[in-house]
């Protein structure tokens, strides 16, 4: 029997044991009252942003969930929040979070301190940072990744990140962010010669703003995200916006970093103007729709003209999130496109809740590029990015408040084929039993033109305390086209982690992970320690 075959049978052994302990979990309530509902509109690390602000009753520290096919899979805590946008930390999650997710929250009075809110819709909060209500919070992590492969080749990279948000600094309407992280990688090995070593650090954000009493007006100057035109995404620059009861709009101008770098740079100049309407305040469901126009020039010359479109609702029963890119071509554009204009990006996804143990899902992306930002990655996540383009449509059983099983088809346009198709089948259960156990497991079936196989994984967790979370996860592929040979046609890997908070604000994360595919072998461990304030 095979190391990763035994994995499998470890984690499967492991599930029917703690099965049968007695279910604690509470039904989570669906219809509490003064609850609200928006959407995921885009995601950035360990950052989500909502299409939503004050104006809809959110502050600084306040706790919100993130809803998918009637389960909780995520909290978020609000870290900057304007009249009509709001960045959220993404405090815990059980899924990847992805746009178009669902979002519940109870809107905060103006009188009400945000600390003390309480989510809606879980019977415990897993938020375990200190005070919400103090105008400067931030996060100093340091991190380290140790990778060796087969051979000999190895890496090592410590890393420092500090992490700063300011709103309303003394009272007045004046706030920054800051997010600048450092590390150090360190090559050695036969593969490489001779070790080498390279310092680089990276500002992510480092910006000013100021915001008039009512919030209808914000300046932002330096490095920011851009998340009303999320295409953008990170730019040097400055942006205005204003925002009204259901009316917002904005224009920014800046320049892009340096691809490799990240260092300033005027090599690329862009300018961006956006328009608006959304629910008022107080609605019981979210919705929004954007116009947007976004120009950029590289050394004087056109390297980018496109509009942008986007229309987001959210509901106890529907979510959809819908964007499309449209290209204005002309010059060497309109001469290489062979057209005056380009449907160049959409990305589509709609989930309705048929009935409360039923819903179905589909979405299309066609996007070219997006940006992912992950510290750790294994086959099954670089298969899902590798076939990420194309269409999908997904049906999910809710058997309980805790336990779901799914399954999704898809026809994949990316990846390292065409006409690619994949069946996968997933159940999950979620904090079940005394130790919180939780378990996910997944089988994928996918064929194309020049590749087919499968991808099984699980993921098993437990939280005996508040304060531990610990997770074991495994998984095989196997991929045997023709062109590829048998040491490549069979990948497993097995892998750990631990999540310890050492006191309300000091958070420790350890994991390990190691990889076998034929002949080659690779561990990978990763281990941070963070301070939140």
């Amino acid at each position: 029997m095979k190391r990763s075959t035994h994995a499998v049978f470890v984690l499967g052994a492991l599930t029917l044991f703690l099965a049968t302990g007695t279910i604690t979990a509470q039904t989570v309530n669906d219809a509490a009252p003064g609850v609200s509902w928006t959407t995921v509109t885009d995601v950035s690390g360990t950052t989500a942003f909502l299409e939503i602000g004050t104006r809809h009753g959110l502050r600084t520290g306040t706790a919100l969930v993130v809803v998918r096919s009637g389960t909780v899979i995520g909290e978020l805590t609000v870290q900057y929040v304007s009249a009509n946008r709001t960045a959220c930390t993404i405090t815990r999650s059980t899924s990847v979070l992805v746009v178009g997710d669902s979002v519940r929250f109870v809107p905060v009075p103006e009188e009400t301190t945000p600390g003390s809110v309480a989510l809606a819709t879980s019977s415990r909060s897993y938020s375990r940072g200190g005070d919400r209500s103090t105008p400067i919070r931030g996060r100093i992590g340091l991190r380290y990744l140790k990778s060796q492969q087969s051979g000999g080749t190895g890496l090592t990279q410590p890393a420092v990140d500090l992490r700063l948000d300011g709103t309303r600094i003394g009272g007045s309407g004046i706030g920054f962010a800051v997010d600048v992280r450092t590390h150090r990688t360190s090559l050695s090995g036969s593969t490489v010669g001779a070790s080498s070593s390279t310092l680089r650090s990276r500002a992510y954000q480092a910006m000013v703003s100021v915001q008039s009493p009512d919030g209808g007006v914000r300046v932002a100057v330096g490095r920011q995200f851009s998340s009303a035109l999320s295409p953008i995404g990170i730019f040097d620059g400055a942006a205005l916006e204003r925002a009204g009861d259901q009316w917002s709009a904005g224009l920014l101008l800046g320049t892009q970093p340096d691809v490799e770098t990240f260092a300033p740079s005027t090599a690329t100049k862009e300018v961006g103007l956006w328009l608006q309407r959304h629910q008022s305040a107080g609605a019981g469901s979210a919705w929004s729709a954007t116009v947007g126009a976004i120009g950029s020039y590289q050394d004087g010359v056109v390297n980018r003209e496109f509009g942008y479109l986007r229309g987001t609702y959210s509901s106890r029963a529907i979510s959809i999130y819908a964007a499309q890119e449209i290209d204005v071509n002309r010059g060497w554009k309109r001469e290489l496109e062979g057209s005056a204009a380009t449907l160049t990006s959409t990305f589509l996804t709609a989930r309705v809740d048929i009935v409360p143990a039923l819903s179905v899902g589909g979405g299309f992306d066609s996007r070219r590029t997006i940006r992912l930002y992950r510290d750790m990655v294994n086959p099954e996540i670089s298969f899902d990015d590798a076939y990420r383009r194309g269409g999908w449509g997904d049906l999910t059983v809710r058997l309980s408040s805790r336990v779901r099983v799914s399954a999704d088809a898809r026809a994949y346009g990316g990846g390292s084929g065409t006409g690619n198709t994949s069946v996968t089948g997933t159940f999950s259960a979620n904090r079940l039993t005394r130790l919180q156990f939780g378990l996910r497991a997944r089988s994928t079936r996918f064929t194309g033109a020049s590749s087919g196989g499968s991808l099984n994984s699980m993921v098993v967790e437990v939280a005996p305390t508040r304060a531990l979370r610990l997770g074991m996860n495994a998984g095989q592929r196997t991929n045997p086209p023709a062109t590829l040979g048998s040491s490549l046609a069979r990948m497993s890997w097995l892998g750990a982690d631990v999540d310890l908070a050492l006191s309300r604000t000091v958070y420790l994360l350890i994991s390990t992970y190691r990889q076998s595919a034929g002949a080659s072998r690779s561990i990978q461990s990763f281990g941070s320690l963070s301070w939140r304030f």
